[in-house]
């Protein structure tokens, strides 16, 4: 995956003004924070999307990472705001990419504080 993005796109899950993608059920937003914590998180405009039910996986929705994929700049924000300054599996545990990304990205981009706020803004709406 790539890591050239700086702010995240207007749908992004990760974005914690009006414009992200909210999940109706918080299962399903907690495997992507899982998923992307893991395995990285492909951003779903740049990302290669799997129609064929055999080689889908049944987590990535559908998107998976191709050779141009950007890695969601959303997600690489939230951990940075969150994650205290540690890489993490997504990134490979890369120290040198950690302080690439930290100076690259858009701290002040509308995401959320932490995983917490992301979860608590999906879920069932009443």
């Amino acid at each position: 995956m790539r890591f050239d993005l700086k702010v995240p796109c207007k749908n992004c899950p990760f974005r914690s003004d009006e414009t992200g993608i909210r999940f109706s059920c918080r299962e399903r937003a907690e495997e992507i924070e899982e998923s992307a914590y893991r395995n990285g998180f492909p951003c779903h405009l740049s990302a290669v999307v799997v129609e064929d039910e055999d080689t889908w996986d049944g987590e990535s929705g559908g998107f998976v990472a191709g050779e141009e994929t950007q890695h969601c700049v959303g997600y690489i924000i939230l951990q940075l705001k969150d994650g205290g300054g540690s890489p993490w599996p997504g990134i490979g545990n890369d120290e040198e990419l950690l302080e690439r990304l930290e100076s690259q990205v858009d701290l002040d981009a509308p995401v959320f504080a932490d995983v917490d706020a992301y979860l608590a803004a999906n879920g069932e709406k009443e």
